[in-house]
């Protein structure tokens, strides 16, 4: 296992698809940033009551709410990380050379949640960092509990592990599909204009519980008054999710012929 993990870190490191996309993620994510702390765009803030936006709580709180970059990346990566492994051979070579497929599913699906989490991560942070170094957290009357510390950092993490949750459902459809661009094409639209459109078709009572899913379990977390219980009820729930569709991922792999 130890040796799977190394070889896929070792991968991500060497991976000049990725190194591309961190650097357009800081950059693109700087400017975006910046733009919205500009002078020009403060009366426009102020009209639509978003005044939050100009401190770092809740720059990150707005940009974590932005769930289209996270699938995109998601999306993008179970192609070239799973569905790539499948079509270059990889994992038919590693399991080839006798390393069981439980080790093999691990260490390909934890890296592949790992690399997509730190993009999001980075896109967040960095969207937020130049109001953050600008205005500080806030006030509690503007930022509400993200004025501090402590709540903003479970808040990331709480909703880290909302959407690892999804990643997750990305990561087993690659397994599934084993294809490059199949993969990200349903991943994208299935998930996004498939969340898009139950949410427009479902009553309130049906959305209010499809908000305890990866379609909707981040809502829980982002939002200017969030509670430590919200944060503690979201991880758990998460990780129920993440558990049981790693389930569903590696039994379809058990039973998965390789060619």
């Amino acid at each position: 296992m130890l040796s799977l993990l190394r070889c896929e870190w070792y991968q991500v490191r060497k991976s000049l698809s990725l190194k591309i996309t961190v650097i357009i993620l800081v950059v693109a994510s700087v400017i975006f940033g910046c733009k919205i702390t500009d002078a020009a765009n403060i009366s426009n803030i102020k009209a639509w009551d978003q005044m939050y936006l100009l401190y770092f709580g809740g720059g990150v709180y707005s940009a974590m709410s932005d769930g289209a970059m996270a699938l995109l990346v998601a999306s993008l990566f179970a192609g070239w990380m799973i569905g790539g492994s499948f079509e270059n051979r990889m994992i038919q070579e590693s399991i080839s050379y006798g390393k069981k497929r439980s080790s093999v599913y691990l260490a390909k699906m934890l890296m592949y949640s790992i690399v997509v989490i730190m993009l999001c991560l980075i896109y967040w942070c960095f969207t937020a960092l130049p109001a953050g170094l600008k205005n500080g957290l806030g006030t509690a009357d503007i930022c509400g509990n993200l004025v501090q510390i402590h709540y903003i950092i479970g808040m990331v993490a709480a909703g880290s592990m909302a959407y690892i949750s999804v990643i997750t459902i990305c990561g087993v459809i690659a397994f599934f599909v084993r294809k490059t661009g199949a993969t990200m094409g349903i991943c994208f639209v299935g998930i996004l204009f498939g969340g898009n459109l139950l949410a427009s078709i479902l009553s309130e009572d049906i959305i209010k519980i499809v908000n305890y899913t990866p379609l909707g379990l981040y809502r829980h977390v982002l939002k200017l008054d969030v509670t430590l219980f919200d944060i503690c009820q979201t991880v758990m729930i998460s990780l129920f999710w993440i558990i049981l569709f790693w389930t569903i991922g590696y039994l379809k792999f058990q039973k998965t012929e390789l060619k």
